[in-house]
């Protein structure tokens, strides 16, 4: 199944049955369980729940029989939806017939239990699809902010999808072989056979039809490799012999579906029919994903995301954070003493360091992660679904990565390269994009002022330092702009500096306080007044540069004229 262990199996649920004692009782098991389960009796009402309410789902579970519209009707009106065309979806029915089965895959659902279904079974199955609905969430949002970069339609689909048979026993690999291609979606795919003792490393099928031994037992389990795979075929496993504990087992590796021998041909056409199509549309996205990638949103040194791309991605994950409730990290890194790189190797050298750096990132990163190139030779990275302690476990991954790295420069000499990081996170930091960046660079900059080769997380006493003045920079008289720049650090972001000081105790008691008590008020008008002190001294100085700039530029024209 293409989807990450790492995400976790905490979600969003809407759960529907016209009968309330079996919405309280499967409700109650779901929530139990850690979910956040939204019930409703009304198919009508869950239409439009799923469809307009102001957070998405990653599971919706209906039931079949219900008299105002029953549960496959349901189904082809989300599926109609843009907003839930991808959901996961899994019915829940009291009955156990084949057509029952059989018309609920082909009205567009994913799978169904029944009723009567053993808790673990159910649990491991719900676990399943949570993770494809985060994972099918994640490539659309990946994918729609490729789109509106690159402005160009997504690819084709192929004509017919590939699935491959691998079973212990050659006899029944034949015979299931012969049933799919004398099915009704025979002509929709491509079959294939291969042998138990060819060892798979990789596979360029869509789906994998797998017996249970090769699936989960002996030394190397197909699923340990392909399971929670993004990039892996989807795996269906038969299975001998009905068994809850297996098709849990089955399931928490990482399967698509599990079947027996004994399911009707039917059912085991349509349940490979959806699969099917559950993998080409993830394949789909992936591809149109990679395309405008390599097109448009790569840094053409690096071969990271651009920080066009970065900035687009930052907006897209930090939104489904919002409607998500769930955590995500931002770590900002920059190549430390980048410069005397450049300078004592040559740049040749300086772009070999980059592109070491960014190699060792990216070999680090999961996959679902954001590695940017944000400018020069600093580094962004977007850590979804990730809490501050497991942002900072990942940007210390990330620093020991590249610590010690070497970079040798064309003419002999060689450098070392360690990075510095900052880490941010929603909500605990900040609830805007721009502050959260803005904090999240005030902390690279701490772990550069602490000495480099550290990771240092935003500080909750912490300001982002504010930008220097582009006036500064242009004038002439190199000591006095020294001068000048030392001052206005001073006053931005010296955080041991009296204002900062003074700023900062204020809004910490500030928020310490009750609004509407005596020391709320008075917090709040001092560290207004010292914010205003501040922007006074940052405006005398910016006049101040632009004094002595004019000043260098009229005692340069008698010169001029002297020549």
């Amino acid at each position: 199944m293409a989807a990450l262990n790492s995400i976790g199996t905490t979600g969003r649920v809407l759960l529907v049955d016209d009968s309330p004692i079996a919405l309280e009782a499967i409700g109650s098991r779901l929530q139990e369980s850690g979910l956040d389960v939204v019930m409703t009796t009304s198919p009508r009402e869950a239409l439009g729940l799923a469809t307009d309410g102001s957070q998405p789902f990653d599971l919706l579970i209906l039931d079949v029989m219900m008299p105002e519209m029953n549960g496959h009707e349901l189904t082809r009106r989300l599926r109609a939806n843009s907003r839930t065309s991808n959901t996961p979806i899994l019915l829940l029915t009291s009955l156990d017939s084949t057509d029952d089965r059989v018309n609920g895959l082909v009205s567009g659902a994913d799978d169904f239990f029944t009723k009567t279904a053993p808790d673990a079974e159910m649990l491991a199955r719900v676990r399943s699809f949570i993770s494809l609905g985060k994972m099918r969430a994640q490539l659309q949002a990946q994918h729609e902010a490729m789109a509106r970069v690159m402005r160009e339609p997504e690819a084709p689909t192929p004509p017919l999808a590939r699935v491959e048979i691998i079973h212990h026993m050659p006899v029944v690999s034949e015979r299931l072989a012969r049933a799919l291609r004398g099915s009704p979606v025979g002509g929709e795919f491509q079959l294939t056979q291969r042998s138990p003792e060819q060892r798979m490393l990789t596979s360029d099928a869509d789906l994998l039809v797998v017996s249970y031994p090769i699936a989960l037992e002996g030394d190397q389990p197909l699923l340990k490799r392909f399971g929670f795979d993004e990039e892996a075929p989807a795996v269906l496993v038969v299975d001998e012999v009905e068994s809850t504990s297996r098709r849990v087992l089955a399931f928490d590796a990482g399967a698509d579906d599990y079947l027996t021998l004994q399911t009707p041909m039917a059912e085991l056409a349509a349940r490979l029919g959806s699969a099917l199509r559950r993998q080409r549309r993830q394949r789909q996205l992936r591809t149109s994903r990679d395309r405008a990638m390599l097109v448009a949103v790569t840094d053409p040194l690096t071969g990271l995301y651009n920080r066009a791309y970065f900035h687009e991605a930052l907006g897209v994950e930090f939104r489904r954070a919002q409607r998500y409730k769930h955590p995500m990290s931002l770590v900002l890194l920059d190549l430390d003493h980048f410069k005397q790189v450049n300078d004592t190797l040559g740049h040749t050298a300086g772009d070999e360091a980059l592109r070491e750096v960014s190699k060792r990132l990216r070999q680090t990163a999961r996959s679902t992660d954001v590695v940017a190139r944000h400018g020069g030779e600093e580094f962004a990275m977007i850590l979804p679904e990730t809490d501050l302690e497991h942002g900072l476990i990942a940007a210390e991954r990330f620093r020991a990565a590249v610590d010690g790295a070497v970079v040798r420069g064309a003419r002999g000499g060689s450098r070392t390269l360690t990075i510095s990081a900052g880490v941010g996170c929603f909500p605990v930091h900040s609830t805007s994009i721009t502050e959260l960046v803005e904090l999240t660079d005030a902390a690279l900059y701490n772990a550069k002022r602490m000495g480099r080769n550290r990771v240092c997380p935003v500080s909750l006493s912490q300001e982002a330092p504010a930008p220097a003045s582009p006036v500064a920079a242009t004038v002439p008289n190199m000591g006095t702009s020294g001068v000048l720049e030392r001052l206005r650090r001073l006053v931005a972001e010296d955080l041991e500096g009296p204002l900062t000081a003074t700023r900062t105790a204020a809004r910490m008691l500030h928020q310490a306080s009750q609004p509407g008590d005596t020391l709320h008020m008075l917090t709040s008008q001092l560290h207004q007044s010292s914010e205003e002190v501040r922007q006074e001294l940052l405006r005398v100085m910016d006049d101040l540069s632009r004094a002595i700039l004019e000043s260098g530029r009229a005692g340069a024209a008698p010169r001029n004229e002297h020549k």
